[in-house]
């Protein structure tokens, strides 16, 4: 069982905005402050476009582009597996057909060819002779596998956002605003927004909108007609395919800011006139789910709803199922491939679950490796035989949330002899820097500061952990722990129907514009369930008393069911953080909070509220007698009772198999929420001592409040009170009471 409190970052009390709107509180909390810088921000993201030609090397791939479309070249468009890169090759696609041209695809297997324009993929690039490449979402870094289609008389245009390495790779263009020459001005565009620039500057070429400034000369003028001549499109066309854009933007977690808010924006707004016959199949499926097909469309919806299901094919082997539903005008196979990636989404969902349930599994049957959590910055490191490597990023998600540090996953492939990860980060844990350190153990590794990939060779896999566990040694900081930063705190009675709406006004929410997240206290259990098909999210109706009446919130905590349904039960006083929303069943929509955490409400009594303080002492030797006296209550309000011992024992053997960490005041809640007989930490701590100096389990402290622990199998009957705590607790009060 792990059983552990997340970190709130909480926000300062600011008198001066209690009372004011909901809107209003998140704009000033986020340095926005006065009506024009509120007007501003609410208005930015409608129509904010940057001239495509201030992209290095743009006016070049257009005219190449162009060319092809005119000659009838057959050009093929190279993209990703994940949902960014089939957005960003759908838009290509469909634009190319637009024009007219002989376009093909192209998208590698995550399980085959790997990520970019490997060498793998470069055989089947050969296969489709093409005459001109246009790698999207991809490309940039693979310099010797694009100069052999060079060295081959193909040509080739990579467009991409990733990091660019010190040398660019051979190409006629390279559209990448992370170039260090880079010219365009807003430099967090995905690929799918890449895309959709290159198609808007096609338009502006053909329709000779291009700004005097891209062809002050007259060689110049005369190269962007002859490269349009005889082709015909609208000069907004590109503008047909933002909705597509918008998945990809949202996919890709980039700073929804800028040209990204502008796309996301516009695209949602697309999305709801269900033009797209694929989209308009997988968007019926999504929202049969809230029972009114009317429902408009957010980003958090196509995060967690339409996002997973383009990427789960991508995950699985074959993304060419997702991106032929972003292509296909046939409504037979529009609604069949909306059901396969449904099914899919599914299908990835229960292997994740299979994955998680046996890491989960791994790290509960090694007391060492919870022992190392002592250390906030040594990684949680678990690995699978052919665990599939599509939800490794996944898992490590949910270790991290689950475990509050970093995560690294792999999958030990036993043919190539190589173990695959995945590297997700909590707090401030440098993970590039960690796999920078571990030296010739890494075969390969690459990513950014919260995300990495890493693959490692079987028989330095050993050596690797080690070098981890180095590295963690030496960091060894508390910064590297999770912790939750909370918006604001406000009172139930603020969430009306209409100042959670007017929150709408914030979005797209998103990467650099998060969805605020509210403290809400003072709330009591009324009512707890399992819902969902898998009956793993919790649903809750929290009470809460507003001008001496009893009012209640619906909430529901998404896949916290199984650590929450034994926690908080009905009756429990808590404080939540979550997210207001609203939720529409039936034709009615009722203000909704979304859980994303719970902390206990402090009931004003140390040995519930601060047993850690009451612990320090006890453990430095301070007698019972003054303990009490510190704690305000009686000296048998600390000495546990044979009763207590025997529930706490049982609860134990029920639920608490192999390897255990906890944290003393969360299993204290439990056990008293589970038997409805109050038993605090402090008493908790000291049956815990007293069953380890028994012989009945083994355990370490990681601190005044966090312990890991495992029983025992004993045949023969111990006598807990000739343990030495036993004696400490039930010798006379005059006498020194700490263990030592």
């Amino acid at each position: 069982m792990i059983l552990l409190e997340k970190k709130w970052q909480l926000p300062q009390y600011d008198e001066e905005i209690q009372g004011s709107p909901l809107l209003d509180r998140v704009l000033k909390a986020r340095g926005i402050t006065t009506p024009q810088e509120k007007e501003a921000f609410l208005q930015s993201g409608e129509g904010e476009w940057h001239d495509p030609f201030l992209m290095n090397d743009m006016s070049v791939a257009v005219d190449r582009i162009l060319a092809a479309v005119r000659n009838g070249e057959k050009i093929l468009i190279c993209g990703d597996y994940d949902a960014d890169g089939v957005t960003a090759t759908a838009i290509m696609m469909l634009f190319l057909k637009r024009l007219g041209g002989n376009a093909d695809y192209l998208l590698p297997s995550r399980l085959v060819e790997g990520y970019g324009v490997s060498a793998a993929l470069i055989e089947k690039i050969r296969a489709k002779k093409p005459d001109l490449v246009v790698t999207v979402d991809c490309g940039v870094a693979n310099a010797d596998e694009i100069g052999s289609l060079i060295d081959e008389n193909i040509d080739v245009i990579v467009t991409d956002h990733h990091e660019v390495k010190d040398v660019l790779p051979p190409a006629l263009a390279v559209l990448d605003c992370k170039r260090k020459d880079n010219t365009y001005p807003y430099e967090h565009l995905c690929g799918a927004g890449v895309a959709l620039k290159l198609a808007q500057a096609c338009c502006l070429r053909i329709n000779g909108q291009e700004s005097k400034e891209n062809t002050s000369s007259l060689e110049g003028q005369k190269s962007t007609a002859a490269s349009a001549e005889g082709l015909s499109v609208a000069a907004d066309e590109w503008e047909n395919f933002i909705d597509i854009a918008c998945i990809g933007t949202i996919a890709d977690v980039v700073p929804l800011m800028g040209e990204n808010r502008t796309i996301v924006k516009q695209g949602l707004r697309m999305l709801a006139q269900n033009r797209r016959l694929g989209l308009f199949s997988l968007l019926s499926l999504v929202r049969s789910n809230t029972g009114d097909m009317t429902v408009r469309m957010s980003a958090r919806d196509i995060a967690f709803q339409v996002v997973p299901k383009i990427n789960a094919c991508g995950r699985l082997g074959d993304a060419t199922r997702a991106l032929e539903l972003l292509l296909t005008s046939d409504v037979k196979r529009a609604n069949e491939l909306a059901q396969t990636l449904v099914e899919e989404s599914s299908r990835r969902q229960m292997l994740e679950q299979q994955v998680m349930d046996e890491a989960i599994a791994q790290i509960e049957s090694d007391p060492k490796r919870i022992e190392e959590m002592r250390n906030p910055s040594m990684p949680i490191l678990v690995a699978g035989e052919n665990w599939h490597v599509g939800i490794l990023g996944i898992v490590a998600s949910r270790l991290v949330d689950r475990f509050q540090r970093s995560a690294i996953v792999f999958s030990l492939d036993p043919e190539s002899g190589m173990y695959k990860g995945s590297c997700r980060t909590a707090g401030e844990f440098p993970i590039l820097e960690c796999l920078k350190y571990c030296g010739d153990t890494v075969a390969q590794y690459g990513g950014h500061k919260r995300a990495a990939g890493v693959s490692i060779e079987a028989a330095k896999y050993s050596a690797f952990v080690e070098e981890v566990r180095k590295y963690a040694k030496e960091r060894n900081s508390e910064k590297d722990e999770q912790v939750i930063e909370v918006d604001q705190s406000i009172e139930p009675e603020d969430m009306t129907l209409e100042e959670v709406q007017e929150l709408s006004a914030l979005e797209p929410f998103g990467e650099g514009n998060q969805e605020p997240l509210f403290l809400v206290s003072h709330l009591k259990i009324a009512q707890a369930k399992a819902v969902g098909e898998k009956q793993n999210h919790l649903k809750m109706s929290l009470s809460y008393t507003s001008n001496g009446q009893t009012r209640m919130l619906d909430s529901i905590a998404f896949r916290c069911a199984d650590l929450w349904s034994d926690l908080y039960v009905q009756g429990s006083s808590v404080s939540v953080l979550g997210k207001p929303s609203t939720n529409t069943w039936n034709g009615e929509t009722r203000v909704q909070m979304v859980v994303e955490d719970i902390h206990f409400t402090p009931i004003g009594k140390t040995i519930w509220d601060a047993p850690q303080v009451l612990e320090n002492l006890f453990r430095n030797g301070l007698p019972l007698k003054s303990i009490a006296k510190i704690g305000n209550c009686k000296e048998e309000d600390l000495r546990p009772t044979g009763e207590e011992m025997t529930i706490l024992y049982r609860f134990l053997q029920e639920n608490c198999k192999g390897s255990n960490m906890c944290d003393l005041t969360l299993l204290a809640r439990m056990v008293t929420g589970k038997y409805r007989k109050p038993l605090h930490a402090f008493k908790i701590s000291r049956i815990l001592d007293i069953f380890r100096e028994a012989g009945l389990l083994e355990m370490v402290r990681l601190s005044d409040e966090r312990i890991c622990f495992s029983l025992l199998s004993v045949k023969d009957k111990v006598k807990l009170e000739d343990t030495k705590t036993f004696r400490v607790l039930y010798r006379t009060a005059e006498t020194a009471g700490g263990p030592g």
